[in-house]
């Protein structure tokens, strides 16, 4: 189960110009740590998943989970009648 999208993460390793073993070295991290992180199924300590975060320039944020998606007989009413 991912618990958050792991994307955002190596899309800035790219950007950055690192590679794994880069980060790896840089952070004290094992690679297989990395990799779990950047698939969102990182299941360690949320201190290693920050110090990876804190590199990138990115991090953690707590929010209320959402339950607010409309129901399938609520589209109509949002996106009004075909004329």
């Amino acid at each position: 189960m991912h618990w958050y999208d792991g994307s955002l993460i190596t899309k800035k390793r790219k950007e950055k110009g690192w590679t794994q073993r880069d980060v790896s070295t840089e952070t004290g991290l094992s690679r297989n740590q990395i990799i779990a992180m950047e698939k969102g199924h990182f299941t360690g300590g949320i201190k290693y998943l920050r110090k990876y975060l804190d590199l990138l320039g990115l991090k953690v944020a707590i929010i209320e989970e959402q339950d607010d998606l409309p129901q399938l007989d609520e589209l109509s009413s949002l996106f009004g009648e075909d004329d």
